[in-house]
């Protein structure tokens, strides 16, 4: 009886203590420097329900030529309710179909690019603050 006892409360404490520990993520983080600069790092707007926003923005390039798309985050209180696209001035969607052309530049002579992103808030979007990331990926 007394070696069933002991033999339950080591099992009871190994279930406690595997329930403790979720799990373990282990990630390989590459960082290089960017020959890329935005005329502007963040902005705010105010939108109401069913407008577009757009903003411009110029993209200055130091380095080689480089041919971006970009990738979107939202958060908020309904982020399924606000679309984001980047356009260029010509009004033609970059996508990871349809990337963005960046010509070669040098830390004398840079070269500029200006694009728009669109930011809309469908007819079914909450009130409130969202946050929205616009991330530049090379190819």
């Amino acid at each position: 009886m007394r070696k069933t006892g002991v033999l339950l409360f080591l099992f009871l404490i190994g279930v406690v203590a595997g329930a403790v520990y979720h799990f373990t993520i282990k990630g390989e983080v590459e960082v290089s420097k960017s020959d890329l600069e935005l005329s502007q790092q963040s902005f705010m707007a105010e939108l109401k329900t069913g407008a577009t926003y757009i903003k411009e923005i110029t993209i200055t390039n130091y380095g080689g030529e480089k041919e971006i798309y970009f990738e979107f985050a939202v958060e908020g209180p309904n982020p399924e309710a606000v679309d984001v696209e980047v356009h260029d001035i010509y009004g033609k969607k970059i996508s990871s179909q349809n990337k963005l052309s960046i010509p070669a530049g040098t830390e004398e002579n840079p070269s500029t690019v200006t694009i728009n992103i669109h930011v809309t808030a469908k007819e079914n979007a909450e009130a409130g603050e969202y946050t929205v990331y616009v991330m530049a990926k090379e190819t």
